[in-house]
């Protein structure tokens, strides 16, 4: 996962006043601070290349830094509090109102990012399912990510970053090895998951490999002697130093780290790992409340939630249990139409086309960037979920909503819908593409708190009526279906890591409160044992867009416009 910065309410919220410089004279105090921020997020972008390349910014495309070594977590530890430092000292009075936000949200940031980096364990743990660098790194590789070969200067930008992977390795290698002495390690069921992605990525012919699918393609960017030599370096590349790379960590992974590695599987059972959460929580959520404060918030939605799924169930004149009508949602084969991975993306491609045939009466600002719906490399595809990767500003590269189709029978259609508004539009896509858009300072272009990205995509899900989604009653209890399971997450992310419950506990949990089926379950489970923390932003995220949504409409009363 691309690490993450700051994003504010306005840059969408504020529609066409976002892009319009404030009216405000700018002060020399206004100048100082924002150059400072400005310096920080410069300074950021070296110490994360691949962001770079992400957000469109193609210096750093020949380099890619080794993040979870001691240097790096040094270097951005002490970005971060000499920055912190210097703006707490400046303060964030007599600035006008755009330069308020960004001094008041990059203190409040810069406070949450320091206590986890003090609080850090995520590098002694680098291998699990989900958010590994193994796997983000040859999904990159494929060349159907961010990462784009277009030039023969491209090619040659990539080799580079692919020589510095067999020192990547041995740093998480020794990072793991650390963590073993400390009594910290990843759980050894995600362990599992993890050696199957990285086996799957080590065929034993390299041109049927990920790394070697941007090669398939270089006879249509270049001909001649240089695309020739340009070719035959990048393949001896992959050969001697990346394929050998894999093959060490697998063989590391598998005969000495597996056995090893904990049975346990919240973080608050390893040594640190509760200062470690509550870092996370807030981050994550950008609040002050405890785990035990949301643990108890997600019950309370979950049992309104449940009173929703009640109603429809008499509506549609289900007679049964809760637990029968959960069973047949998952076994009615009507949900589930699809033989083909196409006949899945054309679907998607149908509400595409349905959606925007209204969002221009219900949005004012739509974002220039493009949009694409792919399906996922099949290497990640078992223990991916559907999301959404940001295009670039200058428009060359599209936003992207990824779909993962490890079997295409199994893939239900209930959810689709809700789905599409989540990480699509008016999601994600218009969202990030917008802020991206807009004139203000690189620091809140590129950037976004879980809490408020989160929050907003599943805010859009509640649009969905609007937008003339959910007139099958089955997509409505999909709506419903994934709201639940954002309340969900308030239970089990805390519960698992700090309650101390297993991931038996948190799957019968799953099971018991929404109509997903058990592998699915099992998935979302072993993600937040993955990524420990993250899996709250969505539900808390949304119920503070609503409440200012509901304090706008009590202050405007009238003027109040949807």
């Amino acid at each position: 996962m691309i690490k993450k910065i700051i994003l504010f309410l306005v840059a969408v919220q504020g529609c066409s006043s976002a892009q319009k410089p404030s009216v405000t004279p700018v002060s020399a105090k206004s100048v100082k601070m924002n150059q400072v921020i400005d310096d920080y997020f410069e300074s950021f972008l070296k110490l994360y290349p691949l962001f770079a390349t992400s957000i469109g910014d193609h210096r750093f495309d020949s380099e890619m830094t080794i993040v979870p070594s001691d240097e790096h977590r040094k270097q951005e530890l002490n970005l971060v509090e000499t920055t912190l430092a210097t703006v707490s000292a400046m303060g964030c009075n007599d600035l006008n109102h755009q330069d308020t936000l960004t001094c008041e949200a990059f203190i409040h940031d810069m406070q949450a990012s320091g206590e986890l980096l003090r609080t850090d364990l995520g590098h002694l743990m680098p291998v699990d399912q989900f958010s590994s660098f193994f796997s983000d790194f040859a999904e990159i590789a494929s060349g159907s990510s961010y990462v784009t070969f277009n030039t023969l200067q491209d090619y040659k930008n990539f080799e580079k970053r692919m020589e510095v992977v067999p020192a990547y390795f041995d740093v998480m290698i020794a990072n793991m090895k650390l963590g073993l002495k400390r009594k910290v390690s990843t759980p050894q069921v995600l362990v599992d998951q993890a050696l199957k992605q990285i086996h799957a990525l080590l065929p034993k012919d390299i041109h049927e490999s990920v790394f070697y699918k941007p090669l398939l393609n270089l006879d249509q960017v270049a001909k001649g002697s240089d695309a020739t030599i340009v070719k035959a370096q990048y393949e001896d590349t992959i050969k001697t130093k990346v394929y050998p790379a894999y093959e060490k960590l697998e063989n590391y992974v598998k005969n000495e780290y597996r056995s090893k590695a904990r049975k346990t599987h919240g973080i608050s059972k390893v040594p640190g790992g509760k200062k470690y959460y509550l870092a996370l929580v807030k981050e994550n959520t950008t609040t002050d409340l405890s785990p035990d404060q949301i643990h108890s918030l997600g019950l309370k939605e979950v049992s309104r939630i449940e009173a929703e799924l009640e109603d429809v169930k008499k509506q549609l004149g289900f007679k049964g249990s809760r637990d029968e009508f959960f069973k047949s949602i998952r076994t009615d084969k009507k949900l589930f139409p699809f033989t083909t991975s196409e006949q899945v993306l054309n679907a998607y491609r149908a509400i595409l086309a349905r959606v925007m045939a209204q969002v221009p009466a219900h949005f004012r600002l739509l974002p220039k960037a493009k949009f694409e719906i792919r399906e996922v490399e099949k290497f990640k595809a078992e223990n991916a979920s559907e999301a959404y990767q940001n295009g670039s500003p200058d428009g060359t590269r599209p936003g992207v909503f990824w779909v993962p189709v490890p079997h295409a029978e199994k893939y239900g259609s209930k959810d689709m819908e809700s789905l599409f508004l989540h990480e699509a539009i008016p999601g994600h896509h218009f969202q990030i593409s917008i802020q991206q858009e807009t004139d203000l300072p690189r620091y809140r272009r590129f950037s976004g708190n879980n809490a408020y990205v989160e929050g907003w995509a599943l805010y859009t899900e509640g649009l969905g009526k609007d937008l003339g989604m959910y007139t099958d009653p089955y997509q409505w209890i999909g709506r419903l279906g994934g709201e639940m399971h954002r309340a969900i997450r308030l239970v089990v992310d805390t519960g698992i890591h700090w309650k101390g419950w297993s991931r038996e506990k948190a799957i019968k949990y799953s099971l018991e409160h929404e109509p997903a089926d058990q592998a699915g379950v099992i998935s979302e489970i072993e993600r937040y044992m993955a990524i420990p923390g993250q899996a709250l932003s969505y539900k808390l995220g949304e119920l503070k867009i609503l409440e200012l949504k509901n304090k706008a409409k009590l202050a405007l009363g009238a003027k109040y416009s949807d």
